[in-house]
Order: structure tokens, then C-alpha cells, then sequence
């Protein structure tokens, strides 16, 4: 669950990738721009249709060459960044060729607006029931303390229940992510509880992850994580506009473990049952 605690951080942070370096369509006697074009849609939930002012960069009109070096670089984890590592990895060299021919090919500017099947990727289905943590199981209580605040982890009996049958987690599976600020003393220094963890203050907000039959469909295979959707919620778990995309991309990997990071943290909650 590490991404999903630090899934608030990521809001703004979508600036994972290739450079900025905008010039005229190029030609292309590498790849196959009309494949690359299918495997855009992908690049394009989080490089199309931004504020200009954020860090994400426009890949239209890059040169051909530059593109697949960077993809190539963030392939072999020569320039650093997780979730550009995770989704390049899934890449051929073939792959590569053809985003890199069919990002060079767009004239710069046609990045504004994003199709309707983007905006299906960005848009997580995922709510809060409105008794939670009711149905929940606490299976985790962490200190970020460069903060300070106090995450309290919870599955929902569903997940509880596969993870005790060392079973996948199946679909109709929830995990909630409670962000509170840490109470402080008279010192400024939290107060923590007899177990060390921060005795939580005012709630921040919640941040999860859930899976549902057919809540993949709208996502590519490049970012599809089985069926699950994330979301970012206020603390009256009304839901925040924050695209799902660096989640997905960032969970990718994650597959064996049903997607989440710290699987062994609902283990171990099980076996202590």
C-alpha cells in the first residue's frame, strides 16, 4: 500500500518523462507511427490535455530519436523515475519505435484537448461507503513523519477473506486509506500511542483502492491493473477531481501481489485472526 498512502502526493506530480524540447514533426523511418498511435492512448491520460504550467511535458512533435532514447533510458532505469520505469518496461523495442514515430508525427499544440476515452482513464468509479469504516478490517496504522501525519490502513471484509484463504484479492474488494494529522503537545512534537504510532488529530482525507467486475474495460492494457480504480477523497469522502493514471501506472507492476504494495500487511493482520 505504499503508492495508495502517497497517492495524495502524486496529485500535481504527474510530471514523469521525457523533456521538453518542442519542434516540428519529423520524419519517421523507424516505427510505425499508426501503431504508436493505438499505444498512445496510454502516454496520453497523462500528457494530454494539462495545465500548460505543470510539469508534465508535451511529447507532440519531439523528435523521433529523442523519444525512444528516453524511453529506452527509463526501460533500462538509466533515468530514474518509478512510474515511468513501470510503464516503460512493458515496452518492445518495436513498441518504442512506434510511439516514438507517432509522437513525432503530431504537431505541437494538438495536445489540448482530451478524447473521451482519456478522460474514461483518468475518472476513477470508486466511492466510500458512507458507514465506513463499518465492513472495514484495520490492518495497518503508519507514521509519515515528515509530515506529521498518521495513516490508518483498512480492507473490507471481502479482501480480508481472500487474503485469509491465501487466496487473490477478488473483485468487489476495497482498501481505504484514513490520513489524519497527528495531534501534537505542548513541545510542537506528536503525541503517539503506547505502540509508537501518532495519536491521529483532525482527518485530512482518505485515498484508496477498489476492484469491481468490468472497471478495467476503459483502461489500456499498458495501465490496466486487473479491475481496480483509485481515488482520492476529502474528508467528508467526497471525491477529489484526481486522475487515477500514476496510480495505475505506478501499481502496475504489482500484478503478483494482487496490485498492492504491502500485500504482507494484510497477511499478517489474517494470520493474527
Amino acid at each position: 500500500m505504499r503508492s495508495i498512502n502517497l497517492v495524495s502526493k502524486l496529485v500535481g506530480s504527474f510530471g514523469i518523462a521525457l523533456g521538453v524540447v518542442v519542434i516540428s514533426p519529423a520524419a519517421h523511418a523507424g516505427g510505425d507511427a499508426a501503431a504508436g498511435k493505438t499505444l498512445s492512448v496510454a502516454c496520453q491520460a497523462c500528457h494530454v490535455g494539462v495545465d500548460p504550467k505543470a510539469d508534465t511535458p508535451q511529447l507532440v512533435g519531439q523528435r523521433e530519436t529523442y523519444i525512444a532514447k528516453q524511453l529506452k533510458a527509463f526501460k533500462a532505469g538509466d533515468r530514474k523515475n518509478p512510474v515511468m520505469h513501470a510503464m516503460a518496461t512493458q515496452l518492445s523495442d518495436a513498441d518504442i519505435a512506434n510511439l516514438a514515430a507517432y509522437w513525432s508525427s503530431q504537431a505541437p499544440g494538438s495536445d489540448v484537448t482530451p478524447s473521451e476515452e482519456v478522460i474514461a482513464i483518468r475518472k476513477a468509479q470508486m466511492t466510500i461507503p458512507k458507514d465506513f469504516p463499518k465492513g472495514y478490517i484495520l490492518y495497518s496504522t503508519v507514521n509519515k513523519e515528515d509530515q506529521p501525519v498518521v495513516s490508518k490502513s483498512y480492507v473490507n471484509a471481502i479482501g480480508f477473506a481472500a487474503v485469509k484463504a491465501n487466496k487473490p484479492l477478488p473483485d468487489g474488494t476495497s482498501i481505504v486509506v484514513a490520513n489524519y494529522d497527528a495531534k501534537v503537545g505542548a513541545d510542537g512534537k506528536p503525541l503517539k500511542e503506547a505502540d509508537g504510532t501518532y495519536t491521529p488529530d483532525k482527518l485530512k482525507g482518505y485515498a484508496g483502492m477498489e476492484a469491481r467486475a468490468g472497471w478495467g474495460k476503459a483502461i489500456p492494457e499498458l495501465l490496466r491493473n486487473a479491475n481496480w480504480n483509485y481515488g482520492v477523497f476529502g474528508p467528508d469522502k467526497s471525491v477529489k477531481p484526481v486522475p487515477q493514471t500514476a496510480c495505475l501506472a505506478c501499481h502496475k507492476p504489482q500484478a503478483s501481489t494482487s496490485y498492492l504494495f504491502l500485500l504482507k500487511d494484510i497477511q499478517a493482520k489474517a494470520a493474527a485472526k
